[in-house]
């Protein structure tokens, strides 16, 4: 009886802004495959239209479209077969939004769709495919600042930064959209696998700490003079304290008109497929990328600190226990 090849799967389901752009950028200098690429059009892949086009729809302004889900399950799993079948030992699918945005209860069914593809892959190829999972995780008072700022583009149709944080604390439902321990009993329901917890704050404080304890996780070496890079901050550090930028656009006729051209055009599915590519369609891009100002936002940095953290302070300590690591030495309670 011959014997089964094993093969291990890391799974780093990623939320914007807790440092999943960074944990991707380190994958470059391991060994390892890597299954979900970052690319310009994302909603090209199989992996969008299998996990993230029916969370995101709206976000994209997509219109809904009919796919096979029996035919794109079979593509994913033939494509994830190909790195099974080669001689690297560890393949990481690091994707971020695949379970939607955070606290969203429908993106969980996309871990039921990749433990029964594995399922079958594992019979297909006679091998052993042991997952695990990285969860990169930020405080919560952080994120919701960070992604307040970051993540909403016209703030005149949203409360303020204040009664949003009044929301976070009187209304369950909103609560829940940034407990982390939801999550990882979840996934130790459907999988029952090892998890790595890599906060953001980790990286900021140490970064060989955080580096080893990846590589530590999955028996994996590192260059040691490999740096890690922290992408697409949106804050600055003043008098100790993180202070946010809002993106703000400089005003004039012509920036005005090419902004107004690109918003116009974005409903257009040929410009949003092509302004990459097209010369005339990127230059207004770009000018209207390139004319965006990061402007500090005015408000305490404080706001509500105490609260969040008294908030989150029961499930960060049950995290700890769950996934073995230290969040009050990280400012997390």
């Amino acid at each position: 009886m011959s014997e089964v090849n094993e093969k291990i799967l890391v799974i780093h389901p990623g939320y914007p802004k807790t440092g999943s752009s960074s944990f991707t950028n380190s994958l470059k200098s391991l060994n390892v495959n890597i299954l979900a690429k970052p690319i310009e059009d994302q909603s090209k892949t199989i992996w969008f239209k299998l996990f993230k086009e029916h969370l995101y729809k709206n976000g994209y302004q997509k219109k809904e479209k009919e796919y096979n889900y029996f035919k794109l399950k079979n593509d994913f799993k033939d494509y994830l077969k190909n790195f099974f079948n080669n001689q690297k030992r560890v393949s990481v699918y690091s994707d971020v939004g695949m379970l939607g945005r955070m606290g969203n209860i429908f993106g969980i069914y996309n871990l039921y769709i990749i433990k029964e593809v594995i399922e079958e892959i594992e019979n297909e190829l006679n091998i052993k495919i042991i997952i695990k999972f990285v969860i990169t995780i930020r405080e919560q008072h952080d994120i919701i600042s960070s992604g307040y700022y970051y993540g909403i583009e016209d703030h005149s149709k949203f409360p303020s930064i204040n009664d949003f944080f009044k929301q976070v604390i009187q209304f369950e439902e909103y609560k829940n959209l940034f407990d982390y321990t939801l999550l990882v009993k979840k996934i130790i329901k459907i999988f029952n696998s090892e998890i790595l917890i890599l906060p953001l704050e980790l990286l900021e404080k140490d970064e060989k700490k955080y580096i080893d304890k990846f590589c530590n996780f999955l028996n994996l070496e590192i260059n040691s003079n490999y740096k890690l890079e922290s992408l697409n901050k949106n804050y600055t550090i003043e008098d100790n304290e993180k202070k946010y930028f809002l993106r703000k656009m400089r005003f004039s006729k012509i920036n005005f008109l090419l902004s107004s051209i690109h918003n116009w055009l974005k409903k257009i599915e040929i410009y949003k497929k092509n302004f990459r590519n097209n010369t005339l369609l990127r230059i207004i891009y770009r000018n209207v990328i390139r004319n965006e100002k990061r402007v500090l936002v005015k408000h305490n940095p404080n706001l509500f600190k105490n609260e969040i953290k008294n908030l989150y302070k029961k499930s960060n300590m049950e995290l700890e226990k769950i996934a073995n690591i230290n969040l009050k030495e990280l400012d997390y309670y």
